[in-house]
This record gives C-alpha cells, structure tokens and sequence, in this order.
C-alpha cells in the first residue's frame, strides 16, 4: 500500500488493506507534525533558534530504514518551514519558497504511489532549496539594500522603496533599510524642491532658492546634490553682501565718513576675513582716519591758538606728530606753541608775586624780558595784558616811595642796603619798593632793630627808631 501524507488525496483504486504497521506509524508521525506546524511552530521554531547547530538531514548510514529516512527528511523540512515562515520567507523567498513547497508536494504524490525512493528524493530537494534560502539570506538582505540605494541614486524611486521594503521583509528595523526607505519615499518631494530651488536661483532670487534647498536638506539630510546646491547659493549671497558692504566703504571713505566706512568695513570682514581687498580698504580707514584726525586736531590748535590756551595747543600738536611726524602744521604750530608757553610762563612769574621785583636782579630780568618780548601781537591780548601787568610792575618796582624815619636825636641809625643816617629826630627817605631793615645803636642801652617792607602806591606810618631800655 502507499503511504499518503497529510491532506493528499486518496486514489480511488488503492486499497489500505495489508499496509505495513511502519506505514501506519509514518502516517500517524505526519499527521502530528502537520497539526505541530498550526498550533507548536512557535515553540518548534524557538527551540530551533536555541540549537547552536543547523537543521540537515541525517547523515546517510549504511542500512538505513528508506521510511526512517524519509520521515526524518520531512520533519526536518517542516521544522526549517516554520522557522522560515516565522522570519517571513514568504515574502522575500521567492522563488525559492515555492519551488521547495513544489517540491514537497511532488514527494506527497510519490508517498502516495508508494514510491519511497522517488518521495525521499523530492523532499530532500525541498529541503535543499530552504537550507539556501536560509544561508543566502544575509546575501538577498546585501542585495536588496544595495539595489535600494542604486535606485535612489538615479531617481527611481518605486524601485527604490520595493527593494528596501524586500530588505525589511527580511531584516524588520533594519537602520539602512529604514533610512533609506525614508529618503525613498521623501524623494518626489525633495525632488520639486530641488526644482523650485534651481528656477529661483535662475531668476537671481538667491534668497528663496536657498531656502528651497534649506528644505530639500530637512527632508533628506544625506541628499548630497541639495546640500552642493545650498553651498554654492550661500556663497552667491554671502559675495553679494560682501560686495554691497565693500561698495558702502567705499562711499562711505570717499565721503570723508569714516565712521560709517569703519562699520561697512567690520561686516566686510566678517563675511570675508582673509580677502585682500578687504585688507586694502582697512589701510585706506586707516589713512582717511589719520586724515581726519590731523584736520581735527588742527581745527581744535587754532581754536586753541585764538584762546591763547598754549599748553593744550601744544599737545594737540604732538597728538597731530603721533599720527603724522612730518606734518608740517604741528611741527611748526608746536614750536611756536612751545615758546609762547613758555614766555607766559616768564610774565607769570613775576606777575604772581610783584614783591620778586624789588631786589635789583630780578628786576634787571623783568626789564630784559620786557624789551625781549616787545609789543604783543593783536591777536594776543591775553600776552599784552600781561606785558602791560609787568611793565607797570616793573615801573612800579623802580620808583621810590617816601618813608618818614622818627628818632630821639640820640640813637644812631643805620639802614640796611641805604647806609648809615646816623643822629636825627625825624628824616624823610625816598626808597624803592622792597623790605628794609634799620638799626639804632645808643651807648649805655640796648640795640634796637626793626625790618620794614615798602610797597608801591602806599604811605607806610613813620618807623620810629629809639634805643630806650638800659643796660
């Protein structure tokens, strides 16, 4: 009798009578393992994945049962079955998985022929043709990423996404597979953006081409052509802002506005720190600044040369040399500045204090410095105020002044710097501006000296000279 698997059909000529205990046995473990593969092939499948060694066939030995044999062979194909059912070879084993589930079922029509031999064959070859489903498995994952990402590269995206959904039909989650399914299903997308991006950019509106492109990248970050096409549109604005600021330094110097060009000049070099022109136009600032410095520091002299304020004139001037030394206004301007501070130095010196006058040196000095500086300028009050101060000081200083000298007809009188006036009741001197000092001396009592000063312009009282306390 034939042996017939789970669920073929029964010839109608055959007859079960006379059949083999082994067969009925066969048929019994195939009934149970056709039941195993609906309701146990979680836990055959789990148990499979725990083995450290791949389903095979038995190894052939010598005088093997041919039933035993086939029986193993079909179990071990119904085990790899539903581990591959489980990893859903169905959907990316093909053709594979069909020919072996042909296979089989051509073994199922020779078990039911009673043709062991031939069964034993068929689902050896089905078997066979799972074992390379399972081994090539890593290579169809490689495969269908690889024809993923080639389709992505030219622009086909249905074939794109059919290859990366077959590589997550094999590998669920699969980052690339993901990722690039992601980009895959995006592309369309980013593709009208890239368009959108390359008509602004023709139209030479920058601005909304970038941004086109700005969106392309927030759709498919790893799209390197909108991410070219980003850069080059960046460099187009960024030169064009370059240029609009190195045009208003440019204005903005020959204007004479250097505060405005130094401000151009800082977004310049922001957006092109190591171009050269930007450089040059730093040395123009640089001159134009010095410029309007040395024509602000010689409107600020000679406002200062009207005020006669010569010290800070002078160093309005050396802050002029600072910039330029060889500018001839400063050079020239400093040295007048310098003796005209000076000079009034001199008259200030003895205008401060008069009383340095009334010795004959210091006098004799004001006298020479008087002849020396000679009238002032007109544009100088301030130094003929003080030349006219120190003349009458010094006019002043030369005149004598009356003094009236009382004494007791006995004492006698000497003063200093005059000489002896010897015995006198009263005496009348004419003595110049200045302190004095008188001595009377009278036998028998004792010296008397008093210091007097003698200031222009005043009747000093009577310095009343006596020896009057005895020794």
């Amino acid at each position: 009798m034939p042996l017939r698997p789970p669920g073929a059909p029964v010839d109608p000529g055959a007859r079960t009578a006379g059949w083999p205990a082994w067969v009925w046995a066969a048929l019994a473990v195939l009934l149970l393992l056709g039941v195993a593969v609906v309701f146990a092939l979680p836990g055959l499948v789990e148990r499979s994945a725990r083995s450290a060694v791949p389903v095979s066939p038995p190894p052939a030995e010598k005088r093997v049962d041919p039933n035993e044999a086939l029986r193993q062979t079909l179990e071990a194909y119904l085990q790899l079955r539903a581990r591959l059912e489980l990893q859903n070879a169905a959907a990316w084993g093909e053709p594979r998985w069909s020919d072996a589930a042909a296979r089989v079922a051509d073994g199922d029509q020779q078990l039911a022929q009673r043709r062991i031999s031939a069964a034993g064959r068929a689902y050896g070859a089905g078997l066979d043709l799972l074992l390379q489903l399972e081994a090539n498995r890593p290579l169809l994952l490689s495969e269908a990423l690889e024809g993923g990402a080639a389709a992505l590269a030219r622009g086909d995206t249905t074939t794109a996404i059919a290859r990366f959904e077959a590589a997550l039909a094999i590998e669920p989650d699969h980052p690339e597979a993901v990722r690039g399914l992601e980009r895959a299903r995006t592309r369309d997308a980013v593709a009208t953006l890239m368009n959108q991006g390359e008509a602004a950019e023709a139209n030479r509106d920058l601005e909304a081409a970038a941004n086109a492109y700005r969106q392309a990248i927030s759709l498919d970050r790893a799209f390197e052509p909108a991410q070219a096409a980003l850069d080059r549109v960046s460099e187009q604005i960024m030169t064009r802002h370059f240029m609009a600021a190195m045009t208003r330094v440019l204005v903005a110097l020959e204007a004479g506005q250097t505060s405005a060009a130094e401000t151009a000049l800082a977004e310049a070099h922001r957006l092109r720190p190591g171009d050269p022109a930007v450089a040059d136009a730093r040395a123009r600032l640089r001159s134009a600044q010095g410029r309007a410095g040395l024509e602000r520091l010689r409107r600020e002299a000679a406002a200062g040369v009207e005020a006669e304020a010569w010290t800070a004139v002078a160093g309005l001037y050396r802050k002029a040399l600072a910039i330029d030394p060889l500018a001839g206004f400063a050079r020239e301007g400093l040295r007048r500045a310098e003796e005209r501070v000076r000079l009034h130095a001199q008259f200030d010196h003895y205008i401060e204090r008069p009383e340095r006058l009334y010795a004959a040196e210091p006098l004799a000095n004001a006298e020479t410095l008087l002849e020396s500086a000679g009238p002032a300028p007109s544009s100088e009050p301030h130094l003929a105020e003080k030349i006219e101060r120190l003349g009458e000081l010094v006019r002043l200083a030369g005149t004598p002044v009356p003094v009236m000298l009382s004494s007791d007809g006995a004492t006698s009188v000497v003063l200093y710097r005059v000489g002896e006036l010897g015995l006198f009741s009263e005496r009348q001197l004419e003595l110049l501006p200045g302190e004095y000092t008188v001595v009377g001396r009278r036998p028998g009592y004792r010296d008397v000296r008093k210091v007097f000063e003698v200031r222009p312009g005043s009747d000093p009282a009577a310095v009343v000279v006596r020896c009057e306390e005895p020794i």
